[in-house]
């Protein structure tokens, strides 16, 4: 197992604690299943898996207690009474129901929620209920007061993207110029990530996994990840639009032409609600509607509509490798550059998750309109303390930064006559020719730290 340390150690103490049920939610192919399996694996001597299909409640149950082992096969009224009976064939035992959201959204069985919530406190002595799902939206409704297992769940667990340190340990040899770019491209997905051919280089996995038809990260993304929106028009529409960038809500509504006002906030609420897109302000400014932007959270999502939605005419056409030599090679710094700016704030926020950063009250970019200069524009990275804000400015670059380009930096950080840092930083992905202590100096080494 790959990273996860938290979810490990989370759901060590669900199996070892006093709680009858766990919920594990996140998008499809994102290690739900996998980190469930692996961990009981090595923490229990019994447990049931059991993946409901897309089918009715009656059906999903006649499954399970097939793969429970009942022999005969005994048509059970409710979950509760196989449960029952399990407990009494196995003793302690941990029953895991995956996609539980293909029970919870059968418009016929609209009772399941009420039957499971009687399961879970009627649950039998040593038996430990799990209920995993990879529709988001779905899962979040149980947790919600109005459903019937609301409060029934400890712990909740939200599996996301991994960040780019616990995602660089699938390539843990590389240098971290190819780090860095790995991230960029294909993101913080484990099955996407363990797909990589490391001996063969970044063009070479680009265009196996993402530009070639029906390859994995393109299947992923066209047929797998929002499986549950197919019948949604305009998401396509939406994530091409915001791509490799950050837009406003009116440059978004703009783009779905006459459409009404409310589709396109319906929309972006649904991807926001699974955890697809985020609404962000800058840290000094949370309140300017004018300053927020949406934005793509994983990678491997902002580059497929940066290059492959836009173009699979001219993938076909061209063939992977001219269509990688004409329309991406070219703009990939610039690509990575961007993607380069979040590392620089997770690897901020690792610190601060770690104690490191005392006082911390937030990380975010930093927006600055300074009427005197006629200046304005965005910090990449900041930190907001109780007496003002740490400032960094970030940089991809090929080569270390040299004094003269600190120091031209350091003069636009310290120019705006309204706004003085505490103090001002700089990471740089390729190091530093030279650094004081007049600043602070982050290189590309320091970001992939394995003791953070």
């Amino acid at each position: 197992m790959i990273g996860r340390l938290k979810e490990r150690q989370a759901l060590k103490e669900f199996v070892n604690g006093r709680s009858k049920a766990c919920m594990i939610y996140g998008l499809r192919r994102i290690g739900k299943s996998y980190l469930i399996q692996e961990e009981l694996k090595e923490m229990v001597r019994n447990f049931i898996y059991f993946e409901c299909v897309e089918a009715s409640v009656g059906a999903n149950l006649r499954l399970f207690c097939s793969s429970a082992g009942f022999n005969p096969v005994m048509p059970y009224a409710t979950f509760l009474d196989a449960f029952n009976e399990l407990a009494r064939k196995e003793g302690d035992v941990v029953v895991v129901i995956d996609e539980y959201q293909n029970l919870h959204l059968k418009e016929e069985d609209v009772s399941i929620d009420s039957l499971m919530q009687v399961a879970i406190d009627q649950c039998p002595p040593g038996m430990k209920i799990i209920l995993c799902g990879s529709y988001v939206t779905a899962m979040k409704k149980l947790l919600k007061e109005e459903n019937p297992l609301f409060g029934r769940f400890d712990p909740v667990i939200h599996l996301e993207s991994m960040d780019y340190l616990d995602s660089a340990l699938f390539y843990p040899d590389v240098p971290t110029k190819e780090k860095i770019e790995y991230y960029s491209v294909f993101g913080g997905c484990p099955y996407i990530n363990d797909s990589l051919d490391l001996d063969a280089g970044l063009r070479s996995n680009i265009m196996k996994l993402i530009l070639a038809q029906d390859s994995k990260a393109r299947n992923y993304v066209e047929h797998l990840l929002f499986k549950e929106l197919k019948k949604m028009d305009g998401i396509n529409e939406i994530l091409a639009t915001l791509a490799n960038g950050k837009k406003s809500y009116r440059e978004i509504q703009s783009n779905l032409g006459s459409r009404s006002n409310g589709y396109a906030a319906e929309r972006l609420s649904i991807l926001e609600d699974m955890g697809v897109v985020s609404k962000r302000a800058t840290i000094n400014d949370p309140g300017n509607k004018k300053k927020t932007r949406y934005e793509i959270n994983d990678n491997l999502l902002r580059f497929y509509y940066a290059y492959v939605f836009p173009n699979k005419s001219a993938i076909s056409i061209l063939g992977e490798g001219t269509f990688f030599d004409s329309y991406i090679a070219r703009s990939l710094d610039t690509f990575t550059s961007y993607r380069f700016e979040e590392i620089a704030r997770e690897y901020l926020s690792r610190l601060a998750k770690a104690g490191r950063l005392p006082g911390i009250l937030n990380i975010g970019t930093f927006s600055y309109d300074d009427a005197k200069t006629r200046t304005n524009g965005e910090f990449d990275a900041a930190l907001h303390f109780h007496d003002g804000y740490d400032i960094y400015e970030v940089k991809y670059l090929k080569d270390p930064m040299t004094p003269s380009m600190i120091e031209e930096e350091g003069r636009k950080m310290n120019a705006i006559p309204s706004f003085k840092p505490r103090r001002i930083g700089f990471i740089s992905a390729s190091g530093f020719r030279f650094t004081d202590d007049k600043a602070v100096y982050i290189s590309g080494e320091d970001l992939y730290n394995p003791g953070l």
